[in-house]
């Protein structure tokens, strides 16, 4: 018996369509990618509401200073007697409510206002650990003298850190910034016609 031979010939035809199919997929893949490339035409407008969007959180300290203080603690039946005096060391924090934050956008001007609130002390931290105390009247030393002290010593620092001007004016001045690094690239990336203006 003779072998026949099994091998089929590719047509001339046949390799002629696997070869068109061929270029006509790497035709395809170049135009996807070109496409993809391309930049969109597609228009975005900065709206008030992408803007607070953008700040929606609540409170934001944008400053905190160390303070170190002493306290008088008066005797509570005598008031012009001291009971002790005690130092103290506390964190201040002072920030704005980003809540009450004004955006507004004039189309005209290209110009986008950003209105900060009033800054105002956020909060008030005594380190309970570094009370020491000078007594004057040994009787006001008692088991509870700890949290009678804290209690002034709270009081005390806010009283002191809302007259410091300095507290305030730092604080602003970084809330500016918070808000500048938060809205100026996406600005810049919708339209970089618009200039920022934060008050």
């Amino acid at each position: 018996m003779k072998k026949t031979d099994t091998k089929k010939k590719l047509s001339l035809p046949m390799i002629i369509v696997v070869i068109a199919s061929v270029i006509l997929l790497i035709v395809a893949v170049f135009i996807v990618q070109q496409v993809k490339k391309e930049p969109s035409d597609k228009v975005e407008v900065i709206t008030v509401s992408t803007l607070e969007k953008i700040i929606n959180v609540s409170e934001l300290s944008t400053f905190t200073a160390v303070y170190n203080g002493i306290a008088q603690v008066m005797n509570e039946k005598n008031p012009e007697e001291t009971d002790y005096y005690v130092s103290y060391e506390a964190r201040v924090d002072a920030g704005i409510d980003f809540e009450k934050i004004v955006v507004e956008i004039d189309d005209e001007a290209k110009e986008i206002y950003i209105s900060i609130p009033e800054v105002y002390i956020t909060e008030v931290n005594v380190d309970i650990s570094s009370l020491d105390f000078i007594f004057c009247n040994e009787k006001a030393n008692t088991s509870t003298v700890s949290q009678q002290a804290f209690k002034v010593c709270e009081a005390d620092v806010k009283n002191e850190s809302e007259q410091q001007s300095a507290i305030y004016e730092l604080a602003k001045q970084n809330a500016i910034n918070v808000l500048t690094a938060l809205t100026k690239p996406i600005i810049e990336q919708l339209d970089a016609e618009y200039t920022l203006v934060i008050e």
